[in-house]
């Protein structure tokens, strides 16, 4: 069996889910939120910046200075 990759998604594909007033939980639209794929990654505001955590580069941490930008990092655009 091979595995299929797909394309990171475009910024129009990505959702964020408010967590709680400083984190969002990134989405992927094209996946249903019952599968594991829907789930991107996760931002949170610190101060002044935002830090993206992706689950496709476990352990990675990258800030940003907005919310926009953080949110933008996760797609293949």
């Amino acid at each position: 069996m091979h595995a299929h990759t797909l394309a990171a998604p475009a910024q129009h594909d990505i959702r964020l889910d408010l967590i709680s007033m400083n984190e969002w939980r990134v989405c992927d639209r094209r996946f249903p939120e019952r599968d594991s794929r829907c789930v991107l990654g996760f931002i949170e505001r610190r101060d002044f910046v935002y830090e993206a955590t992706s689950l496709q580069s476990a352990g990675t941490v990258k800030s940003f200075g907005s919310l926009a930008s953080a949110t933008a990092s996760f797609s293949g655009e």
